[in-house]
């Protein structure tokens, strides 16, 4: 884990696609997350022959309709992997999806599909989440230190939208091959980064074979908790699949190329990981904080 203040001489540099048409992507996108009402035919469905019914503008027959619980649980599962929501907005989205389905219309006599908006967050929250720990002095120690006006959300969709163009596959490798090339750097000591790290367990930083966190954790003031969904964070598998993935697509477009490391599961297994360390990538850490306390493992005064 890096340091709490100390910056490092050497910046490891990372290549960024600047947003194009970043508002208006996100304007669609939440229009259509919306709008969207899933349809399916199974056992289970609602069986009536009743007319239609106009919703949002789109006419969808009530024997199409999915359950009510199911509409609501993925729209929180949308909701998590598509917006990156913290645990409030997806509490707000399980709900505002709740009363919707209230408003559908059924017939007399027809199955009421009742839905456990607990139960649904509960298993949202297990599945699409990672609840990390990360040792601060201050409440405001949780920004990367370059590329810090750039959301978790932003790298995404940069990544995103260079996949999606295959005229860009070469320039797509390069960006990954880069971002992972940074994060073990990171890992491994050099911060100057847009990554922040955070602990899986904040006990065994406490223990750990690196110095350095164990420093952060004797002196720290606070202990932080952030629950993060799972698309923004990366761990040394994650890490190893992009470096891997890229440098094959970037083997293709450029045969001579010299990568330092033989193999990228060889180069991100250097990575200290008896700490449980992984790693954010974005500016916005704070928005999924869900707890701090005072540091319980301080051992300095």
């Amino acid at each position: 884990m890096e340091p709490l203040n100390n910056v490092t001489s050497s910046a490891a540099q990372t290549c960024y696609v600047e947003p194009q048409q970043e508002q208006t992507g996100q304007a669609e996108f939440e229009q259509r997350l919306t709008e969207t009402e899933p349809t399916r035919s199974t056992s289970d469905l609602l069986e009536t022959e009743s007319p239609s019914t106009v919703t949002s503008g789109t006419t969808i027959q009530a024997r199409e309709r999915c359950p009510a619980s199911s509409f609501v649980s993925g729209r929180a599962l949308l909701s998590a992997t598509l917006a990156g929501a913290n645990l409030g907005a997806l509490r707000n989205e399980i709900s505002q999806a709740q009363q919707r389905t209230t408003q559908w219309s059924r017939p007399t006599g027809s199955f009421v599909n009742t839905v456990d908006s607990d139960r649904i967050f509960n298993e949202a929250q297990a599945s699409s989440y990672l609840t990390l720990h990360r040792f601060q002095s201050e409440a405001s120690h949780c920004k990367p230190r370059v590329l810090f006006t750039l959301t978790a959300m932003d790298h995404v969709r940069s990544r995103a939208r260079l996949r999606s163009d295959p005229s860009l596959e070469r320039l797509s490798a390069r960006y990954e091959l880069r971002q992972a090339s940074t994060a073990v750097e990171h890992m491994m000591g050099d911060t100057y980064s847009p990554f922040v790290s955070l602990a899986e367990d904040a006990s065994r930083v406490r223990v750990s074979p690196d110095h350095g966190a164990r420093m952060i954790a004797e002196n720290a003031n606070e202990l932080h908790t952030y629950t993060v969904p799972r698309i923004f964070v990366w761990t040394p598998e994650k890490i190893a699949n992009h470096h891997e993935r890229a440098s094959e697509i970037v083997s293709r477009y450029e045969p001579t190329s010299n990568f330092a490391e033989p193999s990228p599961r060889t180069w991100a297994s250097r990575t200290p990981t008896q700490e449980t360390e992984v790693l954010f990538l974005g500016c916005n850490l704070d928005d999924y904080r869900t707890a701090s306390e005072t540091n319980p493992y301080r051992t300095s005064e």
